[in-house]
């Protein structure tokens, strides 16, 4: 099939946050871009799920904010309302106490001892020295056993690192990651977004089709065409071709590697082998109401769980009912049996919330669920050893997803996809682009 090269500037494969933030970008600067996302609905793991009024995101979410995601909602004028959580605990041998976040429930906490309230004290009085990208080469584990002598601080630390990294695996996960991530969440709070994730996710779809971005869904990509080093366009499932001048991949990388010719085409295959992905369990249940409302939101110190009444802080329930979501953090190399997970997230939900079964509306159970598709390991040098949005080998080909560039979750998908916008525009490869709106990006 002959191949019209003026056909579009750019093809976005993706309609996640990574893709949809790209086409915001590159529509407003001009560009004639489509988008395809190969399921009926768009958001990938941001979507959301109505059921009578309880809004179900693909698994336990949360917005960290005052990273390259707020930048990029700042950059495209996209606002969102959103609740904080309060009321944080921590479980420990059966029983809750008050997470200490401040001086003063650190001086009351019932869980530490003086010596561990001094520890902690003086922990959280050095993170802020730290350099983040110090520690890259050195895992958690080992980060936190240097640093911390206590047992119950290092205990409450591991827990604590589980939880912001989404993996039991803390002797692979570089530190850097617990380290950035724990400054910034001691500056910034995390939202829980009103209406679910879906809210960003219209807001964005919004945002594009008003800058001109021609969105497809339901419609799947089956490859990338390139010749000599160069983009071509990209094939349909059903043979058809459009060419475009630049193709931005918002996929998951195994999505990329079987885009761009899987196995025949090395340097990509490469980059995408070593991956590790932080895989979770999640369990989220509808109930009538909340049985307890003193413990909103609950960390296990015992165990890789963590429990969060989402309807607490935000709506994203009906007047009087509540949605509790629960995560379990794996082991990427030893993911264990899915039944016992569901099991040991039923038994949190028994432990802080008792009679929720006979509350009980709808349950989701997520076994495997990708949280994140590159754990950044110390192996690797931490965040440095992420993939960046060029392809080795083929000219004006863009990868952008929450496993390209630095950041975690929704912080490198928006990231990198800003990124690989300003690379298009700066290249000037676009039919109809208006290079006044370059340095805006």
């Amino acid at each position: 099939m002959e191949i019209n090269l003026t056909q579009a500037d750019v093809v976005i494969v993706g309609g996640g946050l990574a893709g949809l933030s790209a086409a915001c970008y590159l529509g407003r600067a001009g560009a004639r871009v489509t988008l395809f996302e190969k399921a009926a609905q768009l958001g990938g793991r941001a979507s959301t799920q109505n059921y009578d009024g309880y809004m179900f995101n693909r698994g336990i979410h949360a917005l960290y904010t005052g990273g390259a995601a707020s930048e990029v909602l700042h950059d495209l004028g996209i606002s969102y309302s959103y609740g904080i959580a309060k009321g944080l605990c921590l479980l420990h041998e059966g029983q809750i106490y008050p997470l200490p976040l401040s001086p003063s429930s650190l001086l009351k906490s019932r869980l530490l001892k003086f010596g561990d309230k001094i520890e902690l004290a003086r922990f959280f009085s050095m993170l802020p020295r730290l350099r983040a990208n110090e520690v890259a080469h050195i895992s958690v584990q080992e980060w936190l056993e240097r640093t911390i002598r206590r047992p119950m601080i290092r205990q409450l630390m591991n827990s604590t690192a589980r939880v912001f990294v989404y993996s039991t695996a803390l002797d692979l996960v570089s530190a850097e990651v617990f380290v950035s991530r724990l400054q910034i969440a001691l500056k910034h709070p995390v939202h829980y977004i009103e209406g679910g994730w879906q809210t960003l996710v219209e807001k964005l779809r919004q945002a594009a089709e008003q800058a001109g971005v021609r969105i497809v869904q339901d419609s799947r990509i089956v490859s990338v065409e390139h010749q000599h080093g160069e983009v071509q366009g990209v094939r349909l499932h059903d043979g058809r071709v459009l060419a475009a001048a630049n193709v931005i991949l918002a996929t998951n990388s195994t999505d990329a590697v079987k885009l761009v010719d899987e196995g025949a085409y090395a340097p990509l295959c490469n980059i995408v082998d070593p991956l590790i992905p932080a895989r979770v369990a999640c369990l989220d249940v509808a109930l009538r109401r909340l049985p307890d409302p003193r413990h909103p939101a609950v960390q296990d110190l015992d165990g890789a769980r963590f429990l969060s009444a989402h309807s607490c802080f935000t709506r994203v329930a009906p007047e009087n009912g509540a949605l509790i979501s629960t995560f379990k953090q794996l082991d990427p190399m030893y993911p264990g049996d899915a039944q016992q997970d569901e099991r040991d997230l039923e038994d949190l939900l028994d432990t802080v919330q008792p009679g929720w079964r006979d509350l009980l509306v709808k349950r989701v159970f997520l076994p495997r669920i990708e949280a994140m598709s590159m754990l950044p390991l110390a192996s690797s040098g931490g965040y440095a050893g992420r993939p960046g949005p060029l392809v080795p080998g083929i000219n004006r080909l863009y990868l952008a997803g929450d496993w390209i560039g630095a950041g975690f979750l929704a912080d490198p998908s928006m990231g990198s996809a800003r990124h690989a916008a300003q690379l298009i525009l700066q290249n000037g490869s676009l039919t109809t682009l208006n290079k006044t709106l370059v340095g805006s990006v």
